[in-house]
C-alpha cells in the first residue's frame, strides 16, 4: 500500500472515530442489542401492552372481568432477552359457542374501524389482529374455561429485561386512570 492510501486510509478512520465519539447516544442507541434494533425498556414493552388493552376494552365496550394480567415473557426457549409485554384479558362467557364466534367476528369488525388489521396468514387457534405492533388474539370459547380472554402481545424489543428481573404475573386494572 502506498504511502497516500495509508494516510488517506487513516484520515477516514480517524474521521468516523471523531463522527463516533461527536454523536454520541445517538451511536450507541441505535446498535444493535441482542439482535434488536431501537430496544425498548421494561416500562415502555409494558406500557405498549396495557395501553393496546385499555384501547380494546374501551372500543368494545368490555365488561372485562378484574383483573387483567400483565407479564414480561422471554422471546425465546431459552428464556433470555429480548422479552416483551404480555397480557391475558379475562371476559364472561357467551350463551353457547355459536354466540361467542358471532361477538368476536363483531368485535374484530368494530376493532377494525379503529385501525386494528387482521392477518389471514396468521398461524393461531383464535382471531387475531394487530395494530401498532401488538397482537390481540380472540380465543374461543372453551367448555372447561370459567371466562374467555384476549392475549396481547407486544414486540420482542425489551434487552433489558432478563430472567431474573422479569418480575411475576401483575394484576392490572385497564380503568382509565
Amino acid at each position: 500500500m502506498s504511502v497516500c492510501t495509508t494516510r488517506a486510509v487513516a484520515a477516514i478512520i480517524t474521521a468516523v472515530t471523531v463522527a463516533a465519539l461527536g454523536s454520541g447516544c445517538d451511536i450507541v442507541s441505535s446498535i444493535k442489542n441482542d439482535g434488536v434494533s431501537n430496544p425498548i425498556t421494561p416500562e415502555q414493552s409494558r406500557a405498549q401492552v396495557v395501553d393496546a388493552a385499555r384501547e380494546i376494552v374501551e372500543t368494545l365496550g368490555l365488561q372485562a372481568i378484574e383483573p387483567a394480567y400483565f407479564w414480561h415473557s422471554s422471546c425465546n426457549d431459552q428464556g433470555d432477552p429480548p422479552f416483551r409485554g404480555e397480557m391475558r384479558i379475562p371476559y364472561p362467557l357467551a350463551a353457547s359457542f355459536e354466540a361467542s364466534d358471532a361477538e368476536v367476528a363483531q368485535m374484530i369488525q368494530r376493532l377494525q374501524t379503529k385501525g386494528w388489521t387482521t392477518d389471514p396468514g396468521a398461524n393461531t387457534h383464535g382471531n387475531a389482529v394487530t395494530k401498532n405492533a401488538v397482537s390481540a388474539i380472540f380465543y374461543p370459547q372453551n367448555a372447561t374455561d370459567s371466562t374467555r380472554s384476549i392475549h396481547l402481545s407486544g414486540e420482542c424489543r425489551d434487552v433489558t429485561t432478563t430472567k431474573e428481573t422479569k418480575g411475576d404475573v401483575e394484576d392490572v386494572n385497564l380503568s382509565r386512570p
